[in-house]
């Protein structure tokens, strides 16, 4: 009798916790359902990260329960920053707005940037679509096209503001490789720069390699862009005779310096403010692993020649731990190589 009661008990209390379970779900469709989801970009349209966005867009609607619509939003100023801030403090905290962070933003609030308000830690990251590979390239009639040659001779190079990536990366190599870039800000995103590259007003620029695949694979193809350094993890397949970064460390600092800004897991990361209630964020997180592994997106992410490599929203939200637990005296001279204050 008493194994019958602890049978029933145990059945009863599994019913509950799936009857439970539906109504999250059932509660969680029913908001999304007729509502407008809006993924914020920090650049402008043209881009890789705008290009990106409104690619995914539509596949991620799909997916998300009660398939709200999905539009993008380009916030642009402070090279991302203002984007971020937006949706920290005053973007709704229903789980309504997404946004995707240009890269190293979060490094760069680690590092306690002026005027960045938000902390990488307290945002629910729901995955990312790739590691991010960046490099230094010029035109192939640049004055210098190496990295020998850039040490002594000056090349203007492209950048948003003085805390984007372009810049900060390009003063790294400045101050540790000791090349002599010449940069150049006010860029409201790599479309922008590009077109100053192709206009003559730039040399070239650090940003992202997918960009010219994208946008100007006919440069790549023909050797218009030239090379100079890559900053990955690895060396990509694209560029096996391209050096790393990290590869022109003369001592163990400078080498921890170096890896610290070749890349990172949310360099590509999509993400949703605190306070958003957590069978939302499961949900949205949930819903962007399902996109990223959907056929049909990434049929179309092979159109725009995009490389998906899925990262888990756990790796990204364990990389903002880590880099928000770095010792001052590292984060001072980092700081000093990238230019900062």
């Amino acid at each position: 009798m008493r194994d019958r009661l602890k049978v029933a008990v145990m059945a009863a209390f599994a019913v509950g916790i799936f009857q439970a379970g539906v109504a999250s779900a059932d509660s969680v469709a029913d908001f999304y359902k007729g509502k407008t989801v809006t993924v914020v970009v920090g650049v402008s349209a043209g881009g890789l990260y705008s290009t990106y966005a409104q690619m995914m867009a539509p596949h991620f609607a799909r997916h998300i329960p009660g398939s709200p619509t999905v539009i993008v939003k380009h916030m642009t100023g402070a090279g991302g920053i203002s984007a971020m801030n937006w949706v920290y403090d005053a973007a709704p905290k229903d789980g309504t707005v997404v946004v995707t962070p240009t890269s190293a933003l979060n490094k760069r609030a680690a590092m306690g940037y002026p005027g960045i308000r938000w902390d990488p830690r307290k945002f629910h990251w729901i995955g990312g679509w790739s590691e991010a590979v960046n490099d230094c390239s010029v035109l192939n009639t640049a004055p210098a096209t190496t990295i020998e040659q850039a040490r002594k001779t000056e090349l203007m190079m492209g950048a948003f503001n003085k805390a984007s990536n372009p810049y900060t990366n390009a003063m790294v190599i400045n101050n540790i490789v000791g090349t002599k870039f010449k940069i150049i800000t006010g860029y409201k995103g790599g479309a922008k720069v590009r077109l100053a590259i192709e206009k003559g007003e730039l040399h070239g620029w650090c940003g992202q390699y997918l960009g010219w695949k994208t946008r100007k694979p006919e440069w790549l193809r023909t050797g218009k862009i030239v090379h100079l350094v890559q900053l990955a993890s690895k060396r990509s397949p694209d560029m096996p005779n391209v050096p790393l970064l990290s590869e022109f460390a003369k001592t163990d600092e400078e080498r921890e310096m170096l890896v610290f800004v070749q890349s990172s897991p949310d360099d590509r990361a999509m993400g949703v403010p605190p306070g958003v209630p957590a069978d939302r964020v499961a949900a949205l997180e949930k819903a962007y692993q399902a996109t990223l592994r959907d056929p049909a997106f990434l049929a179309d992410a092979k159109k725009l020649k995009l490389q998906i490599d899925p990262i888990p929203a756990k790796e990204i939200q364990d990389f903002e731990e880590r880099i928000m637990k770095m010792k001052p005296e590292m984060i001072a001279r980092l700081k000093k190589a990238m230019g900062a204050k």
